[in-house]
């Protein structure tokens, strides 16, 4: 949007309601030209008015000249006569403000818009020659004597945003070679002061009422002037309290705290914008107090807390005098986490504490209609532990199969408690192995490797106000000797043949001395009961010897057993071979007799 078209809107933002103003505006928009420009005026009449044959009035300088229509053309301007003050009116309409058109006689000038300048604006300077008459190079800018653009061909410097810190003394310089002067080029000159000015005031905050008590509404208030003939600019506010928003951008100037809480006091600054974002103000900071009524303050009963014990939690408050009547009520609060909503009772109880009771505790007092709310500092609260967390001890400390194993649940009660009464379980990877009982001990008798795992007890009071699990230990159960293996002393055991089978283990070397049982089995039938030897003889092996054996190992207490995979033994049968080679003989004999009777019999005939 051109600077014109925007000064127009905000000029008619003004007028809502009022007679119709017009605005006179330049195509192009330029404030100053040469003489011998042309130039296009148009009188622009808001767009709500609704459309219909109008009669245009011009005037310059105060005084009517020629023309009806919206657009007032002037072409090859002359300089005493075009130049001065430009107004338009239509029918029934008010006359516009006056805008001026500059025209002189130089060789170069620094043209601007016609219309005062306002920070956040765009401004687009030009550096205009004749161009009829002369040629022109290196255009060049500068602003108070320093130099901010230089350009072979272009002859224009914009600004997309200017504030008023850009206000200054602006310049251009090109070189110009007139025609009549082929080859020499001059420098020429053209300067305009550009004065930026304020749209709106730097912002101020204010506050009502002035003195603020918990529960009252407050409003701050945003205070800024807009220039008068900018006065339809869309202003945009926001607020901050210790620089942090605590409300975003509004058209509103205004922030409001239906109920005041200590909270709310703080260094509060606002901050003013225009909805293109173009100009930014941020106000000077005012610190606003909240003033406090009565805090809140924890009481726990009894002073020492043991888990499992109950323990009271009040909310002491006390009320203005002038307010005595007003309904309270109550919530609490550990480590930042309710625990008990608000109630009229100023009491939080808990029948059995546990160690996670254990916290910063604080309540909250609040009127019924939640206008004033009130937070105690905070009190730590220790549960001590009635029995410390349980540990498991395992002996002996290397566990081997068939041992007796002893686990136990270790744990320390509170000397001021010692009577109560404990009762234990014990867990294996999660599974029960014993259930609660009052013996803080978990035997196996004989030790088996399915025994091995993770484990972990669990104590409580007789009551169960208070559990506690132990963390894991492992168990490893070693093994007092190798799972046994069958061994035969021949790979190929034919009939008649001596065969040795043994049933192969290896003994814990800690466990040496240990007796051992062995048996053996073919096909799941016992072959020879349990002896001390490892071995099984059998002197001369026929075919129904043949089967799957396996044999089993265990202890003389039969407190371990271990049985072998199953290997498959073959007795190979000799007949099998003498018959087979016998008639594979007659066979051939026979086939050998046919051969030669044939061949006799056929030499014959």
């Amino acid at each position: 949007m051109s600077l014109g078209k925007k000064v127009m809107m905000e000029v008619w933002k003004d007028l809502k309601g009022g007679a119709i103003k017009p605005v006179v505006t330049f195509t192009p928009n330029w404030r100053n030209i040469l003489g011998g420009d042309d130039v296009i005026l148009t009188c622009d009449v808001p767009s709500t008015v609704p459309e219909e044959p109008r009669t245009y009035h011009w005037y310059k300088d105060k005084r009517p000249i020629p023309g009806d229509q919206q657009r007032l053309h002037i072409t090859k301007s002359l300089v005493g006569w075009d130049r001065g003050d430009y107004q338009c009116q239509t029918i029934g309409g008010d006359i516009s403000d006056p805008v001026f058109l500059d025209v002189t006689y130089n060789d170069l000038i620094l043209q601007r818009p016609p219309f005062d300048i306002y920070e956040g604006d765009p401004l687009t300077l030009r550096c205009h020659h004749h161009q009829r008459l002369y040629n022109a190079k290196n255009t060049k800018f500068y602003k108070d004597d320093q130099e901010i653009k230089s350009s072979e061909s272009d002859s224009t410097f914009h600004i997309p945003n200017i504030m008023m810190s850009q206000s200054g003394l602006y310049k251009c310089t090109k070189q110009i070679q007139r025609y009549n002067r082929r080859t020499r080029y001059e420098m020429s000159l053209g300067v305009s002061f550009i004065s930026v000015k304020e749209l709106f005031s730097p912002p101020e905050i204010k506050v009502t009422p002035s003195r603020i008590i918990e529960g009252d509404e407050m409003m701050v208030r945003c205070d800024t002037r807009l220039d008068p003939l900018r006065g339809g600019t869309e202003l945009h506010f926001a607020f901050y309290r210790d620089g942090r928003t605590v409300r975003g951008y509004n058209v509103s100037d205004t922030y409001r705290v239906q109920s005041a809480h200590l909270e709310d006091s703080g260094n509060y600054t606002c901050e003013v914008r225009t909805t293109s974002d173009t100009v930014r103000k941020m106000s000077d900071g005012l610190y606003i107090q909240i003033h406090e009524i009565s805090a809140p303050e924890i009481k726990v009963t009894p002073s020492r807390v043991i888990e499992g014990g109950e323990m009271t939690v009040r909310c002491d408050t006390r009320l203005d005098p002038l307010r005595g009547g007003t309904e309270l009520h109550f919530a609490f609060y550990r480590d930042g986490r309710s625990v008990q909503g608000y109630d009229v009772s100023d009491t939080y109880r808990v029948r059995s504490s546990q160690l996670e009771d254990s916290g910063n505790y604080t309540c909250e007092v609040k009127t019924t209609s939640d206008t004033v709310r009130k937070m105690s500092d905070g009190l730590y609260i220790q549960i001590y532990e009635l029995f410390s967390p349980p540990e498991i001890k395992v002996t002996p400390s290397r566990v081997i199969e068939g041992d007796e194993m002893t686990v136990r649940c270790d744990t320390r009660l509170d000397p001021l408690r010692g009577g109560t009464e404990l009762h234990f379980a014990f867990y294996r990877d999660g599974r029960t192995v014993r259930g609660y009982n009052v013996s803080d001990t978990y035997r196996v008798w004989s030790s088996q490797l399915e025994d091995s795992g993770n484990y972990t007890c669990e104590v409580r009071t007789r009551s169960d106000t208070v559990r506690k699990m132990s963390d894991e230990i492992y168990i490893q159960i070693y093994e007092l000797f190798s799972p046994p293996e069958i061994k035969v002393t021949l790979s190929g055991v034919t009939e008649g043949d001596a065969m040795t089978v043994r049933c192969d283990t290896r003994l814990d070397p800690l466990r040496g001395g240990t007796e051992l049982h062995f048996a053996f089995y073919r096909d799941g039938r016992t072959v020879w009961g349990y002896n001390v030897s490892d071995t099984y003889r059998v002197q001369s092996s026929q075919p129904e010897d043949s089967g799957k054996y396996t044999c089993e190992v265990r202890t003389t207490s039969d407190t371990v057993r271990k049985m072998s995979d199953g290997f498959y033994i073959q007795i190979m049968q000799i007949h099998d071979y003498t018959v087979q080679n016998i008639t594979r003989l007659v066979i051939s004999v026979f086939i050998l007799s046919a051969a030669v009777c044939f061949t006799y019999f056929h030499n014959k005939w």
